[in-house]
């Protein structure tokens, strides 16, 4: 448990720089909609190769792997890194699927989230986390079935939905945080007792 825990963690601070990205991409989105699609791409790019490399860097540092050599955080790394790579090479071609791509990369996220929070969920009988997952997923699946025409309109819809699934994700990252902190506090102070229990037997 301790090391889903510290799991989970990572995957926290992880989430919420990715975040406060986005918020960042989606307000420029928003006020400068004409040609940023193209920029986007080649963030995008640069956040994938980024997150791809933390993914693979983590499977080979882990202290916990299991006996097969390659896992799917390895394998999900190594196509996010080659993803990022195209994104960067072929940027004007990309910049036509961000809508579907983010989307795709939303529900993703939701999903991952959502298997977390059901874990917190057991200890903590807090249905919270798992509201926020569901909603990043309908983010998701807003931009995934996009019904606005238009470049700057679609443009802008993009911003504003990438700034509400950023909040979404840091809201639940710190409540997630939270809760994680609670659990830790009171495992020691189980431990705690229990040697005291011990010591007082002896």
């Amino acid at each position: 448990m301790e090391n889903l825990m510290q799991r989970i963690k990572k995957m926290n601070i992880t989430s919420m720089i990715f975040s406060v990205i986005f918020i960042i991409i989606g307000f420029f989105l928003i006020l400068k909609p004409e040609g940023a699609i193209n920029f986007v791409a080649y963030v995008l790019g640069v956040m994938l190769i980024i997150w791809g490399v933390v993914q693979i860097v983590q499977f080979f540092t882990r202290k916990d792997k299991t006996g097969n050599f390659i896992e799917v955080s390895f394998i999900g790394g190594l196509l996010v890194f080659i993803l990022g790579i195209v994104f960067l090479i072929k940027p004007k071609t990309i910049a036509s699927i961000v809508p579907l791509l983010l989307g795709v990369w939303m529900i993703a996220d939701g999903v991952l989230k959502f298997c977390y929070a059901l874990t917190v969920n057991k200890r903590a009988k807090s249905i919270v986390p798992i509201i926020l997952s569901v909603l990043i997923v309908i983010a998701g699946l807003f931009l995934v079935f996009n019904p606005f025409e238009g470049a700057e309109i679609i443009t802008q819809v993009i911003g504003v939905v990438m700034i509400v699934y950023s909040i979404l994700v840091i809201v639940e990252c710190l409540f997630v945080k939270q809760l994680v902190n609670t659990f830790t506090s009171d495992e020691t102070g189980i431990i705690e007792v229990e040697i005291e229990e011990k010591t007082d037997e002896k």
